[in-house]
């Protein structure tokens, strides 16, 4: 018996040594080695690991994937390698690097021979909150998470913010609910007739576990145009919540773009298929921001501006450059919380 378990202990490994001499088995150096050996940044307080991305040819591309938790627009290098120590790189241990549209380029040098590298950063999607109404009849505050509006937290805390569309409603009860959908919040209260602004405090109730949110209230003339003949396309709300206080703030917005390319201030329209706004004018060479037309009298002014964060526009954005005069077609996309704009001539 000895024997015989010797005998397939030797054939075995015989037949695992001609496997592993076949030419068409394996490649020579089945390593694949990036030059960006090794990379970790820290964002938010965490260290990630900057990982290259697999070609479909099997080899190694020039994207590393930072993958996070939560987005920011700049990193901290923690640790940078190179492969070859010959090599050298424009980032070093220490640096804070900035994120711009979510990559930033690493040039990589050897000599007189360069390569760049793209980091890009991926993130988990933001927290979000469900907007629910009445509706028509039989289906009052149903909820469906592929189509409900929402509004969501960029900060990944507990700060929501978000627009949305009330066109088709008037005097409607609305609603949030939470993603995951055990909690929801209403108010036996709303805003008053022509009211465009106000702040109520939202009640916390269990989901009732049937699909269904029924709602005390806010209610409000969504449509409202407060008697101002400049607001051309109401009923889209701009909706920040505050989950700790529960504290709800309601403004209702019609959208313009403003500055010295612009001229006037000029109104934008809003299209409820697209849920975007836009605007086909005039333009000179000049700067340019977005802002609201106030509905009422004493209603805030929203201004957006260009941001190089994981937002496009932000309050704390920069004007945009108009290089040329010409006739421009401007769009403005607030319908998910990555704010963004397009303009083209």
């Amino acid at each position: 018996m000895k024997r015989n378990i010797t005998l397939i202990l030797t054939t075995l490994c015989l037949a695992i040594g001609v496997v592993s001499c076949s030419e068409d088995s394996y490649p020579e150096n089945p390593t694949l080695v990036s030059p960006i050996s090794g990379l970790v940044l820290e964002v938010n307080g965490t260290d990630y690991v900057a990982t290259p991305l697999l070609q479909e040819d099997g080899l190694l591309s020039k994207t590393l994937l930072v993958a996070v938790n939560q987005p920011s627009t700049t990193a901290i290098v923690k640790q940078i390698d190179v492969s070859d120590p010959s090599a050298t790189v424009n980032i070093n241990v220490g640096d804070v690097i900035t994120f711009r549209n979510n990559q930033f380029a690493l040039e990589w040098t050897k000599g007189t021979q360069a390569e760049t590298f793209l980091l890009e950063m991926s993130y988990n999607p933001p927290p979000v909150m469900y907007l629910v109404m009445s509706g028509e009849k039989g289906d009052y505050y149903g909820l469906n998470t592929e189509t409900a509006q929402t509004i969501a937290s960029i900060t990944y805390n507990n700060l929501f913010e978000g627009y949305i569309d009330l066109t088709n409603t008037s005097w409607n009860n609305i609603g949030l609910v939470q993603s995951d959908q055990s909690a929801y919040f209403d108010v036996s209260a709303g805003l008053g007739g022509g009211q465009s602004y106000g702040t109520l405090a939202m009640v916390e109730k269990s989901s009732p576990g049937t699909g269904y949110y029924p709602c005390d209230g806010p209610w409000g003339d969504w449509t409202t145009n407060g008697g101002n003949a400049s607001i051309v396309s109401p009923g889209i709300w701009k909706v920040n919540f505050d989950l700790t206080t529960r504290q709800i703030v309601l403004l209702e917005t019609q959208w313009a773009v403003t500055g010295t390319a612009a001229g006037t201030v000029k109104a934008m329209v809003y299209n409820s298929d697209t849920r975007k706004w836009s605007l086909t004018t005039e333009l000179t060479a000049g700067k340019l921001k977005f802002t609201t037309i106030p509905v009422s009298a004493g209603d805030p002014t929203v201004t957006y501006g260009a941001s190089d964060g994981i937002v496009r526009l932000s309050e704390t954005g920069t004007d945009i450059t108009i290089d040329e005069a010409g006739t421009y077609r401007i769009e403005l996309d607030l319908s998910t919380p990555f704010y963004d704009y397009t303009i083209t001539r």
